[in-house]
């Protein structure tokens, strides 16, 4: 579908539609069934079986497509094979997908798609938090749908600041998403790396700074798409469940590569920090969390000339840009900045970037299938290379004599 009419038709939905739509939409589409089997035994599952507790729904097992899961129990609950758990319960449960991780391939239509020839009802997770809003949302980019609707002016705004179709795509097909809990609409990941999709040129001068840098897979491909020639690497980490492996893999990198210990933020000082090596440490108000170190990049950043700034970190991308519009105005870096941590982010981030960086472009690009992974890129014209583009796919095409 044009992007143009995919984004009028989604706006077009009152929020008094919406909110009835969000109130039975699980109902409907478990045919009002109240027991569930709940796909997948990972974090979500059981966040899920655990907070259902006390409900008006009963959750009866766990089934997953990993054999070595099954004949487990799991709070209480027996770990089913999907063909086990389709012969006992398909007949009156409801079947809720709780498998939602970044993947290169789509997940959910997948699994939606094998309950159904089970002879299931399955219903994707989206779809039973916006039921118990109050207990499961927001979650990453998950609110109800009339909460995003309230915001149409600024999502519909944000969607003229981008510089392609393929961007324009992108956008369109994640409201889809977040409006409808519809997976199937978005197709295949972006072509290109993450970070570095083909749509700007990167020189044997390259200063990076890394907000967010988790285990170095950043650095390695920015290493990568340098032929290893850069002038240097500045990254920034908070998790101490990952620090020490980092600590060695800069060691390993020689003297320009520098780790920061803290977290990267609006203003300088100290703020709790929760995370445990699985890549979603995020800053927190736990007071039994970590106290951590807070930088702004206007500060730590100051006597060195960044040309390229990553962000990614968990919902704190807003912040940490305000702490960066100095260093952003003063040296026109290229921004790669995540936009799928919060609800609002897809929107509000483009419209930072426009409003920081104002002589840049804007791109969208979704690196993993199911919504993960969206990176909202701000490029300026003499960095930015020609892109041919298709409505899920760019390729770059590089002038002669550049490195990615």
């Amino acid at each position: 579908m044009n992007p143009v009419k995919q984004l009028e038709a989604l706006l077009c939905e009152t929020t008094a539609t919406a909110r009835m739509r969000q109130q039975t939409a699980f109902d409907e589409a478990a045919h009002n069934r109240r027991r569930i089997v709940i796909f997948g035994v990972g974090r979500l599952g059981r966040a899920i079986q655990r907070r259902l507790k006390g409900k008006d729904l009963e959750a009866v097992a766990f089934t997953d497509n990993n054999p070595d899961t099954w004949g487990k129990s799991i709070g209480g609950l027996p770990v089913l094979s999907p063909s086990e758990a389709a012969q006992k319960y398909a007949r009156d449960t409801a079947f809720v997908v709780a498998v939602w991780h970044p993947s290169s391939s789509p997940l959910m239509t997948v699994l939606l798609d094998q309950l159904r020839a089970l002879g299931c009802w399955p219903v994707p997770f989206p779809v039973l938090f916006w039921r118990y809003s109050t207990i499961f949302l927001p979650y990453f980019f998950w609110d109800l749908p009339e909460h995003l609707l309230q915001q149409s002016d600024a999502v519909a705004a944000a969607f003229e600041l981008f510089n392609d179709d393929a961007s324009r795509h992108v956008f369109a097909a994640q409201l889809q998403l977040r409006l409808k809990a519809d997976f199937a609409c978005l197709g295949l990941p972006s072509a290109g790396k993450q970070y570095f999709p083909g749509l700007f040129s990167l020189s044997d001068d390259e200063c990076f700074i890394d907000c967010g840098s988790y285990t170095g897979n950043t650095i390695q491909a920015f290493i990568s798409s340098t032929n290893n020639c850069f002038r240097k690497v500045i990254a920034f980490e908070a998790d101490p469940a990952v620090m020490g492996g980092l600590q060695t893999f800069v060691k390993s990198l020689g003297d320009r590569v520098h780790l920061h210990n803290a977290v990267v933020g609006a203003r300088s000082g100290f703020v709790r920090f929760s995370g445990d090596g699985t890549g979603g440490g995020r800053t927190s108000t736990d007071s039994g969390a970590a106290e951590v170190s807070c930088v702004r990049l206007d500060d730590s950043v100051a006597n060195e000339h960044p040309s390229f700034i990553k962000m990614d970190i968990e919902g704190s991308e807003l912040d940490a840009l305000e702490g960066a519009r100095q260093v952003i105005a003063r040296d026109r870096p290229v921004l790669a900045v995540c936009g799928y941590h919060r609800p609002d982010h897809l929107w509000r981030i483009p419209r930072r970037l426009k409003q920081i960086a104002p002589n840049s472009q804007i791109f969208l690009r979704s690196h993993c299938a199911d919504g993960l992974d969206t990176v909202c890129y701000a490029i300026p014209s003499d960095r930015q290379l020609q892109v041919t583009t298709t409505a899920d796919a760019c390729v770059g095409h590089q002038p002669k004599g550049s490195k990615l």
